[in-house]
């Protein structure tokens, strides 16, 4: 892939230029890319480091081997030793049987654990000794997982409105049948139900080395202040005495949380929070982990984008007469919420790295809210006077470093005025829904580079394919509650992390395993490019372009209007964009990307 080669040479963690042999691995985007001396034998695929009495591998590059050396010592003695805690019976592991047991169904070719294209290499069969209590959280028997999420006053279910508020601050161990939960005589709700479905897919599917992937969900507490998030990190630490966590809240406080989990030494999974600075990660390093990218590197991605297709190109799509064919006169539109600081540093990113290319920004505004939708008359104010300035100063295309919210569109459409606009989606931007709610004339002008990859269709989706596996009863409110907020795939980067990691499970034993994954870029437009470089926490690598359709129906909305993936939603990483402007490749019949986007952050009057 000729778009790829300058960014694989920016992030490869071989330390400079990936030889052009390389890129010839280019397979399944993020499979462990591991030597087979016999490809016909399940178990070469496996990443289980040697027993202790046998010699550790040689050293070698990660697209050699995975070097999961262990020792005599266990991992976990480095930070305190195993823990101890309420013994949970391990899943059943059915028996094997010939030369190659098998007791894991893995599927494809080469064999990955399951449907998920960012599945690991499938470990069919795992005996033997596990390492025992090889860390805090876990035993021989279990691993424990806390799922922290919101507590929503009404949650759409199979009960009709599930009110999440009345377990603010408690928890559900999903090893006990429901009615031994401390919810009482009221129904449990149905994310609980979901969860419980996600344990059970992951058991099943994934390899354990005989230790139960034990599920505990607990609703974040209190007023949403930083004393209420530390006070949840204190409580999980002090009940429960996880292995790791996974963050499915976003109001603005995951640091806070973050650093109340991490400084015991114990993993933080999540993307709810969207993008966060490298130093978020690099405080507390390998124990804080993410499938988004971080701020500096979505920077990167828009702004390489920005310079290579906006900067110095000649106008194409505004609905103001004359412009098409003019030179472009940039303004930039950027968050100033202070709920959302990540997205201030990303706009200042991104404008430095612009500046350094040429751009030259004639207005650079403020939006003061981001990701909401208000009707409060100041905001509506400000966005009126914000475009005006952008229309006064014959601003024709507006850049937005993430954060859009609709009173600007329907602002400029009051003024008649309605530019480019290139946008970053930062995880709400890129829902159809979100854009639904924006003025269609002035957003069928909008552009907009996200990381997300092209949802595949409904019934290939892997948080359907794992939640009706596990249940084939689910119902669609059921499969929703799966699909949304992206929670199945931070568990399924925290699972797939315990896999690689080995039996002699740690913090340090899952860092090698994820950085043994080697670097490739995706030729799949429904999977992203994910692997780890040094230094990195973060999973995705690349991103896609969308433009804003008002009469493309996506699959599953109710209302036209959808995000059309330029190219099929092929997959570019930073620098390795197409020559052209930004309506290079686009074509009518792109595919509307199916993702409605997180609803919470859509709510009017927030």
């Amino acid at each position: 892939m000729n778009d790829g080669d300058s960014s694989l040479r920016r992030y490869t963690p071989l330390g400079g230029v990936l030889p052009a042999l390389l890129l010839a691995l280019f397979v399944l985007p993020s499979a462990l890319n591991i030597p087979q001396s016999n490809p016909t034998q399940t178990l070469e695929f496996a990443p289980i480091p040697p027993e202790d009495d046998d010699p550790p591998p040689p050293e070698a590059a990660n697209l050699e081997s995975l070097s999961l050396g262990t020792s005599s010592t266990s991992p976990g003695e480095a930070r305190g030793g195993g823990g101890a805690g309420p013994m949970v019976p391990p899943p059943m592991i059915p028996d094997g049987f010939g030369e190659r047991p098998v007791t894991k169904r893995c599927v494809g070719d080469p064999p990955r654990q399951s449907e998920d294209p960012l599945a690991p290499p499938c470990v069919a069969h795992f005996e033997g000794d596990n390492g025992g209590a090889t860390y805090p959280g876990v035993t021989a028997d279990e691993v424990r997982i806390v799922i922290a999420r919101d507590a929503f006053f009404c949650t759409p279910s199979e009960n009709g409105c599930d009110d999440e508020t009345v377990f603010k601050g408690q928890y559900f161990d999903l090893a006990l049948a429901p009615e031994a939960n401390p919810s009482g005589s009221q129904p449990e709700p149905g994310n609980v139900r979901t969860a419980r479905r996600f344990q059970t897919f992951f058991n099943q599917r994934y390899q354990t080395y005989g230790r139960f992937l034990h599920f505990y969900v607990y609703f974040m507490s209190g007023d949403k202040t930083p004393e209420d998030r530390r006070a949840d990190a204190a409580q999980i630490m002090q009940e429960i005495d996880p292995f790791a966590t996974v963050m499915v809240f976003s109001d603005g406080l995951e640091g806070e949380y973050t650093a109340g989990i991490a400084q015991q030494d114990r993993l933080v999974f999540g993307s709810s929070a969207g993008q966060r600075e490298d130093e978020y990660y690099r405080q507390f390093p390998g124990l804080v982990w993410s499938r988004v990218a971080t701020v500096e590197r979505s920077a990167e991605l828009f702004a390489s984008f920005v310079c290579q297709r906006v900067v110095a190109q000649p106008v194409v799509d505004t609905g103001v007469e004359g412009d098409a064919g003019q030179p472009r006169r940039l303004g930039m539109l950027r968050s100033g919420d202070p709920q959302f600081p990540n997205l201030t540093l990303l706009a200042q990113t991104v404008r430095r790295i612009t500046d350094d290319c040429g751009a030259v920004y004639a207005v650079d505004r403020v939006s003061p809210i981001t990701m909401r939708h208000s009707s409060d008359p100041q905001v509506q104010a400000t966005s009126t006077e914000n475009m005006a300035q952008f229309q006064s100063n014959d601003v024709t295309t507006i850049i937005n470093p993430g954060g859009m919210e609709s009173t600007h569109s329907s602002a400029g459409a009051s003024l008649n005025y309605r530019p480019e606009w290139v946008l970053f989606g930062e995880g709400a931007t890129e829902g159809y829904q979100s854009g639904q709610r924006q003025d269609q004339d002035a957003w069928s002008h909008a552009w907009m580079v996200t990381q997300r990859p092209l949802d595949p269709p409904s019934q290939e989706r892997p948080c359907e394919v794992a939640v009706k596996e596990a249940d084939p009863s689910v119902g669609t409110l059921g499969i929703s509650q799966a699909c949304n907020r992206g929670w199945y795939e931070d568990i399924h980067q925290l699972v797939t992390g315990i896999q690689v990691a080995g039996p002699r499970l740690a913090p340090e034993s899952l860092e090698r395993g994820f950085r043994a994954i080697p670097a490739i870029a995706s030729d799949d437009p429904t999977v992203p490019a994910c692997y780890y470089v040094p230094g990195d926490y973060t999973c995705i690598k690349d991103g896609t372009i969308g433009f804003w359709d008002s009469d493309g129906q996506a699959s599953g909305a109710t209302s036209p209007g959808c995000w059309r993936m330029v190219d099929g939603a092929r997959r570019h990483l930073p620098y390795g964009w197409p020559e052209g402007n930004i309506d290079a490749n686009a074509a009518v019949d792109d595919p509307c990307n199916g993702f409605a986007g997180p609803l919470q952050l859509h709510t009017a009057g927030m």
